[in-house]
């Protein structure tokens, strides 16, 4: 082993990996708060929550600056393990590989949830916009007002 290698301590990576997991458990609980933020109308909640998600991305990145050694040594960190302790990674990477795929599915649905809530509102605006053309039609159909003047209608 190099110097560097032996300077990592392979148990270490073991406590990196639960704690990479427990930010990803709690970056999926913030994706289910999410959802239910866009599908009611609680923009200010729905903006809570997105700075949380950043907080827990941001100490995802540190933790990942963290754990760039071992993953540059990761044959001979992973082979220094007892095996009690390579079996326990193993299982922590799968947990944190699926809860990487859950929320990133989660988010591409939430995407395209608010990119149709977006849609909808436009088309609202457009109807409300064309009712209002509507209205001005029909009140100038309907004649000049109680105390308008030549000038008011032609104006």
């Amino acid at each position: 082993m190099t110097e560097a290698i032996s300077q990592l301590d392979p148990k270490q990576l073991v406590t990196l990996l639960r704690q990479q997991r427990d930010l990803y458990v709690k970056l999926r609980d913030l994706s289910g708060k999410q959802r239910t933020m866009i599908a009611g109308d609680r923009p200010e909640l729905l903006l809570s929550i997105l700075r949380d998600r950043q907080d827990l991305v941001t100490s995802l990145a540190r933790l990942n600056d963290k754990l760039a050694p071992f993953r540059r040594h990761w044959d001979a960190m992973y082979a220094a393990l007892p095996e009690d302790d390579r079996t326990l990674a193993s299982s922590l990477l799968q947990e944190i590989n699926g809860l990487l795929r859950a929320i990133l599915r989660a988010d591409q649905e939430d995407g395209a949830l608010l990119s149709a809530r977006k849609q909808g509102v436009a088309e609202g605006i457009q109807t409300l916009s064309g009712g209002q053309v509507a209205n001005t039609a029909y009140a100038r159909q309907a004649g000049p007002r109680k105390g308008s003047t030549a000038a008011d209608v032609t104006g």
